[in-house]
């Protein structure tokens, strides 16, 4: 079993395929390292400001009368460290600062965004992973499991992915940035009766591809913005638009700027 060339195949309710490339134990555990680091360095920044706070002028540091403080100073880390991972991956498109640097995000097995419900579940899950200690019974279900998934995931139904390249070269952000100039120049039009037309699903599936335009090669860009374009033009009854056959990014890029506003306030 290869964990470098282990894949995970969605298909959207558009009939779109996706492929991305699983993240295996070792990526994973590099990334968790560096969340670790940096949740010690928070939690010792907290115990010492709250050992000043409560204890700097008493001698007596374990007084019964000052128990509530360490019983807040327990709770108070508890809550950093569960929401570090919950609020992160829920509001910070699947990813924690250590995934974020490895290159790897969580999504749901339906390759939509994760939610805060799924967060919420898979981190709650982390106590199970942990196990005896650390992290080894989640280790050793994702080395064996063919999606490469922990306990957590299971239960959650989410799935953490590699991105599917580097961070964005120069190059890469001028070719971004000439397209959605291009964009600006050819501006689409959509009436409400075609952005009425546009469902969640289709606009999770158009701000996913747009995000990861940049770490895309070439063959797969244009081979999945064929695709979308194509499904996505019918649904607005503009498969005879120009933009669409000569340049599909184009046009799903000018879609994507037409809708980007309503959708974002929660359509």
């Amino acid at each position: 079993m290869n964990q470098s060339t282990r894949e995970a195949s969605v298909v959207t309710p558009e009939h779109v395929m996706l492929r991305f490339q699983t993240a295996g134990v070792g990526s994973r555990a590099a990334a968790l390292l560096i969340d670790t680091v940096l949740l010690l360095l928070v939690n010792l920044t907290v115990f010492i400001l709250f050992s000043i706070v409560f204890f700097g002028k008493n001698d007596l540091f374990f007084l019964e009368t000052e128990n509530y403080a360490i019983a807040i100073a327990i709770f108070f880390v508890f809550v950093l460290n569960f929401g570090y991972y919950l609020f992160l991956e829920a509001f910070w498109g699947g990813q924690t600062v250590g995934k974020r640097w490895l290159g790897i995000r969580v999504i749901r097995d339906n390759g939509q965004p994760i939610t805060f419900l799924s967060s919420a579940i898979r981190n709650l899950f982390r106590i199970v992973d942990m196990l005896p200690t650390g992290y080894f019974l989640g280790a050793i279900v994702s080395f064996f499991h063919s999606r490469d998934k922990r306990i957590g995931d299971l239960v959650a139904g989410t799935i953490v992915v590699m991105e599917s390249g580097q961070t964005p070269s120069f190059f890469q952000k001028r070719r971004m940035k000439k397209l959605q100039e291009q964009v600006s120049m050819e501006p689409l039009s959509l009436s409400e009766v075609q952005k009425q037309a546009i469902t969640r699903e289709d606009w999770q599936l158009l701000s996913t591809f747009i995000s990861r335009l940049s770490s895309l090669s070439k063959d797969k860009k244009q081979e999945l913005g064929q695709q979308i374009a194509a499904t996505l033009s019918k649904k607005l009854g503009m498969e005879e638009v120009a933009m669409v056959r000569e340049n599909p990014l184009l046009f799903l890029q000018g879609l994507y700027n037409q809708l980007r506003d309503e959708w974002k306030l929660g359509k």
